[in-house]
C-alpha cells in the first residue's frame, strides 16, 4: 500500500466523542463514493474515568486494520465467532475496514490465513511500509485505488454479492459462474477468507440486526440519546434516533424477513456467531427494550 492521494478525513476532537453517560462512544466515517477496498473508516474512544471497556465485536466478513494512539497496528482477519477485547479507560482506536471482497487482494496473502486471528501490522508488511500504512490509517488518508483495486476475478464480486442476498444456494451459484461446489469454496476462501455458506450465516445476522435496528421507533422527541458504540452506529444508517425505543417487530418476524428458516434457526445461529440467544443480544445492544422472544430465549453463553 502506497499513499498515493494524501486528502485526510477531519476527525472530530476527544471532547467531541466525550458524552455525558457514554462508557464507550464509537463513529464511522464512510467514503463519500464507491471505494474499491475501503467499506469505512471509524474511531472510538473510551471514557478516561471507565475502569475496562468490553466491547462486543461480532462476525461482519471484513477485515480491520486498527491503530492505537501509540502508533501500535494490527490486522483482524475475518471472523466466524464472537470477540470480546477489553478497551482500557482512556484508549481511542482508529480503524479501516476492508471490504470483504478485498481482503486478500489489499493483504497480499490468502485471507484464510487471517480467520479469526489479529497479527501485528509489521508481520504483514516490511517496517517503513507498516508505519505508513498505520499513519494513513490514524489521520484519515485515503489510498489510492490504482494501488490496490478491487480484486481482478468479477466472479467474487458476484458471488458475494449473491450471497448477501437471502434465499441463494450455493450449488446454484457456483454453477451460475461454470465453477464446482469445491472450486467456488476455494476461490472465496483465498479472497474473503470465509466459505460460501458462512458467508451467508454472518449476511443473515447483519441483515437480523439491520432490521432490528430499523424496527425500532422514537417514543420520546423531547430527548436526545447519544450513540454510544458500534452497535448504535446502525441506527445512525437507518434513521435518527431521538429518546427511548421501543420494538416494532417479533423476533419471529425479523428472522423470516432475515432469511431465516424460522425463530429457531434464528437462535441456533445467532448463539454460535453472536455468543448470545438473539433476545439477549438485542437487550445488550438496545437495553431500552429487546424484541420479544419465546420462553427461553433470555439465556447466553459468552460474547461487534
Amino acid at each position: 500500500m502506497n499513499e498515493s492521494d494524501t486528502t485526510a478525513l477531519t476527525w472530530p476532537d476527544r471532547a467531541s466523542l466525550a458524552g455525558p453517560d457514554a462508557a464507550s462512544l464509537y463513529r464511522e466515517i464512510a467514503p463519500a463514493e464507491p471505494h474499491p477496498f475501503v467499506r469505512c473508516w471509524w474511531e472510538q474512544s473510551v471514557d478516561e474515568r471507565v475502569d475496562g471497556y468490553v466491547q462486543r465485536v461480532l462476525p461482519d466478513a471484513c477485515a480491520d486494520v486498527i491503530v492505537s494512539a501509540d502508533g501500535s497496528a494490527v490486522v483482524v482477519g475475518p471472523a466466524t465467532e464472537p470477540a470480546l477485547p477489553r478497551l482500557r479507560g482512556g484508549e481511542r482506536l482508529r480503524g479501516l475496514r476492508i471490504r470483504t471482497t478485498a481482503i486478500g487482494t489489499v493483504l497480499g496473502l490468502p485471507a484464510y490465513e487471517l480467520r479469526d486471528l489479529q497479527v501485528p501490522l509489521r508481520e504483514l508488511f516490511p517496517a517503513a511500509e507498516a508505519g505508513r500504512i498505520a499513519d494513513g490509517v490514524w489521520r484519515g488518508r485515503r489510498w489510492s485505488p490504482a494501488v490496490d483495486g478491487p480484486p481482478e476475478d468479477r466472479r467474487i464480486e458476484y458471488a458475494v454479492r449473491r450471497l448477501m442476498r437471502t434465499g441463494t444456494r450455493v450449488a446454484d451459484l457456483a454453477g451460475e459462474i461454470d465453477l464446482s461446489e469445491r472450486q467456488l469454496r476455494r476461490l472465496l476462501l483465498a479472497a474473503t477468507g470465509l466459505e460460501p455458506r458462512t458467508l451467508r450465516r454472518v449476511a443473515r445476522l447483519q441483515r437480523f440486526l439491520t432490521l432490528s435496528d430499523q424496527a425500532r421507533t422514537p417514543s420520546d422527541q423531547g430527548r436526545t440519546r447519544p450513540v454510544s458504540d458500534r452497535a448504535r452506529t446502525r441506527l445512525d444508517r437507518a434513521r435518527t434516533l431521538s429518546g427511548p425505543v421501543r420494538p416494532a417487530r417479533s423476533l419471529a418476524e425479523l428472522a423470516v424477513s432475515a432469511g431465516y428458516a424460522d425463530q429457531a434457526h434464528l437462535s441456533r445461529e445467532v448463539r454460535v456467531l453472536a455468543g448470545l440467544a438473539p433476545s439477549a443480544l438485542l437487550a445488550e445492544r438496545h437495553p431500552s427494550a429487546a424484541p420479544a422472544g419465546r420462553p427461553g430465549d433470555t439465556g447466553h453463553d459468552f460474547p461487534a
